[in-house]
């Protein structure tokens, strides 16, 4: 989780990364590679704090009841459908779903 949107804290290749757009209020990015060997995708944009627990908790159970043998988050993510792989950088701002747009 950054407060910064020039990935400092490298939120973009993590699992679960959490960028700051304003007080309490942040992009929620999934599917970067474990090894930091893939970006993640924009989730839902401009999430406030308050709704990151009901977001992400039906996802954790998911992953928790349906993952396979030594699968990771962000591969598991990928194959659920919840965001597409990030293949290569330009592919980052690209098959970004519908919901994911705070005025979607």
């Amino acid at each position: 989780m950054t407060g910064c949107p020039n990935g400092c804290g490298r939120p973009f290749i993590a699992e679960i990364g959490f960028v700051g757009r304003g007080p309490d209020r942040y992009n929620l990015y999934l599917g970067g590679g474990h090894a930091g060997q893939r970006l993640n995708k924009l989730y839902r944009q401009d999430l406030h704090a308050d709704e990151i627990k009901s977001t992400l908790s039906p996802i954790l159970h998911h992953y928790a009841k349906e993952r396979e043998e030594g699968e990771r988050f962000g591969d598991f993510v990928i194959r659920a459908g919840y965001v597409v792989a990030t293949v290569q950088g330009k592919d980052f701002h690209a098959n970004i779903k519908l919901e994911a747009p705070a005025n979607a």
